[in-house]
């Protein structure tokens, strides 16, 4: 078997002699044809329902970076596409994501993040250690016989990779999240996210869950949207590499400028040849983790990432975005102001610009008078996300893994 590091390099290799080719003739690769669907893609409730139960309840999801539960009893309470989740890192090391409902009458039990030896129900007291085990009821003798091994938290499968925190929203999958992430796995690994630490998060509240995640998956309206806060002359074209149902954006352009080390400019090492070329200059772009999640690089001092996590709302029409922002080491005072600068600009391009573009979207799609809408040559990332959705929402849960692994 090739050792895991081998076949990441391997396709960061593959795509960085791509690049190089499509500069150096002065191509674009683009998508066999337009893509036609319907607009209902964005409004249908029945859809919607059809997504948030075939989709966010069936795949992994991202919950976390690992650092965000760092520390023995450290906790991540959320609420997913309906249903709360608490994640808890335990003495043993090891993380467990939990339905957080109390297995008496049904309160959350967490909420919030932070650090607890025990998750104390609110209501009644019962009592849960970091393996979700019942272990304290309040006047046991009057409650009466309870079965404490059946009244523990029910526990989803999850997988920790790459400093990274997958789980399944069904506590009876049986899907291999190993496979699901497959070789992209693998280059995610590259990053070495174990020892990152956290610098800030927000969320951010938005339309349509795909509408969200749309203006991750595309570089042509950042020139038209964005010329304010990126410029006029950021190039429109985007690159996209794909692995089963994840994606990576990048392009032929020389990325540079005072803040990013040599060692990060993949472009300025091209005549060093392959074995010069380093990871993290080979790892430049965006990754989307299907289905939910974007991953993108920046350097103000110290290398960081924004991660950007969309969950669908309660209703069609309503997404939340929730951004975190990773330092690769503690910075300085200077690098930290830099960093928090940046991440704070980047709040302010998703939330003033892309995400009211999208709310308006929603309100014009949602007036009925649109047919259909469509995604050119040029949006090829695009059109596969939506082509992957379709894929999966008409794929037996039995069958995932076998659509993952083809």
């Amino acid at each position: 078997m090739t050792p895991v590091t081998d076949r990441a390099r391997h396709e960061l290799v593959r795509v960085a002699r791509d690049l190089f080719a499509h500069a150096e003739a002065g191509t674009t690769p683009l998508a066999d044809d337009v893509l036609e669907l319907p607009a209902s893609e964005y409004t249908d409730a029945t859809l919607f329902e059809q997504e948030v139960r075939g989709i966010f309840r069936r795949v992994p999801l991202l919950l976390a970076a690992s650092c965000e539960v760092a520390g023995a009893g450290d906790k991540k309470a959320m609420e997913i596409a309906g249903i709360p989740v608490v994640l808890v890192r335990g003495r043993d090391g090891v993380a467990r994501a939990f339905l957080n409902v109390c297995t008496h009458r049904g309160s959350i039990v967490s909420d919030g993040c932070g650090t607890a030896a025990r998750l104390v129900c609110p209501y009644h007291g019962w009592t849960f250690d970091d393996r979700g085990d019942l272990v304290g009821v309040p006047l046991r003798s009057d409650v009466g016989d309870v079965d404490t091994a059946a009244r523990a938290l029910r526990q989803f499968p999850v997988l920790e990779r790459a400093g990274l925190i997958w789980a399944v929203l069904d506590p009876e999958s049986t899907i291999d999240i190993t496979g699901f992430l497959g070789v992209f796995g693998d280059m995610l690994e590259k990053f070495g996210f174990e020892s990152w630490h956290v610098l800030g998060s927000r969320s951010l509240d938005g339309a349509n869950w795909k509408l969200a995640l749309d203006a991750h998956l595309d570089f042509y309206h950042l020139p038209v949207l964005h010329k304010a806060t990126f410029g006029p002359d950021v190039s429109a074209k985007a690159f996209y590499y794909d692995w089963g149902p994840h994606q990576r954006l990048t392009r032929p352009a020389k990325r540079g400028g005072p803040a990013v080390p040599e060692y990060a400019n993949l472009f300025a090492q091209q005549d060093l040849g392959e074995h010069g070329w380093t990871d993290e200059a080979m790892m430049l772009g965006e990754w989307i983790i299907y289905p939910h999640v974007s991953i993108n690089s920046f350097y103000t001092g110290v290398r960081g990432v924004l991660i950007s996590q969309i969950f669908p709302g309660t209703t069609v029409d309503r997404s939340v975005t929730v951004q975190t922002y990773l330092v690769e080491h503690e910075p300085d005072d200077e690098a930290r102001e830099a960093a928090e600068a940046l991440f704070d600009f980047l709040g302010r391009v998703v939330g003033d610009e892309d995400l009211p573009t999208s709310f308006a979207q929603q309100r014009a799609l949602g007036a009925g008078l649109l047919p259909s809408v469509c995604y050119g040559r040029n949006e090829g990332g695009v059109q596969r996300f939506h082509q992957w959705n379709q894929r999966i929402l008409t794929t037996d849960s039995n069958e995932l893994d076998g659509l993952f692994h083809g």
